[in-house]
């Protein structure tokens, strides 16, 4: 049963409108019958374009505060795989990782939110060492990185000595304290004439259109809206990432032939975030 009460209920309502068939027995009967479905399906439209209006003012906001301050938005492949069947260029374990995207990339489709006039951003922190990342859905641009990173690894009581443990329990030397780590930020280059960004790297967000796609996209896959549309969404990254690797093994050869790894800046924790992000390099 297909359920589309709104699309019966506008066939109901022409047929209505017909001359001659304003009493017809059967769509008074279907008309009356469908009423309350399709009064709800009606009402549901409404507040799903409601709800995109305030996503697309949401994404101009943020485009425009970027604009103004330099800072440089980018994305990530939202799919890892370009058919259901196991790709030749890929592993099993990206296969896997595709059908669980968002547990990985928990900061795509989501905004920078303004409040009184400060913007906080979500940011990932990562710790390739030890395998492990941390998720910060706000980070106020103008919060003192050492401030944050002294609430994530604080230092531990020295009355027990160096042996004293930290709270991560997957620090099992105890190395993570704000005192003893360093903070970097990946420098990534983006597309001039000529040069092809790999499927597997960031790529630059060129204008307020892309940036709404992107965002939009990444809440269809996660379910967002509905299952036919998480289908759609995922169609469309495929074949982004098809043309992206079509590309590259064009000029490169295979998709194995990859850049050397983005170079890395350390970051002074005297910064704050926005002097992180309005960095040219960044």
């Amino acid at each position: 049963m297909l359920k589309n009460w709104e699309e019966a209920g506008d066939a109901i309502d022409s047929g209505l409108k017909v001359p001659g068939e304003e009493q017809n027995k059967d769509l008074t009967k279907l008309h009356k019958l469908l009423e309350g479905h399709v009064r709800k399906a009606r009402l549901a439209r409404q507040k799903r374009e409601r709800a995109r209006a305030e996503r697309v003012s949401r994404v101009k906001k943020v485009w425009k505060h970027c604009s103004s301050t330099g800072i440089q938005l980018g994305r990530v492949p939202l799919v890892s795989t370009v058919t259901d069947d196991v790709d030749d260029d890929v592993n099993e374990e990206d296969e896997w990782g595709e059908s669980r995207w968002h547990d990985h990339h928990p900061h795509t489709g989501r905004l920078p939110e303004q409040s009184g006039g400060e913007w906080s951003w979500p940011c990932m922190f990562v710790y390739p060492s030890h395998k492990q990342s941390d998720f910060v859905p706000t980070f106020a641009e103008s919060e003192m990185i050492a401030l944050r990173m002294a609430e994530m690894f604080p230092e531990v009581d020295n009355d027990g000595g160096d042996d004293e443990e930290t709270e991560m329990p997957w620090d099992y030397n105890n190395e993570f304290r704000c005192s003893k780590l360093a903070l970097y930020f990946e420098v990534h280059c983006t597309e001039g004439e000529g040069n092809i960004i790999h499927p597997d790297f960031v790529s630059r967000l060129k204008d307020q259109g892309a940036t709404m796609r992107f965002y939009e996209a990444s809440r269809a896959l996660k379910g967002d809206e509905g299952p036919e549309m998480t289908e759609v969404a995922r169609c469309a990254e495929r074949r982004r990432l098809h043309k992206q690797r079509k590309d590259w093994k064009k000029k490169h050869g295979s998709l194995w032939a990859k850049p050397d790894q983005c170079p890395v800046v350390r970051i002074h924790p005297a910064m704050t975030l926005k002097d992180v992000l309005v960095d040219k390099r960044m």
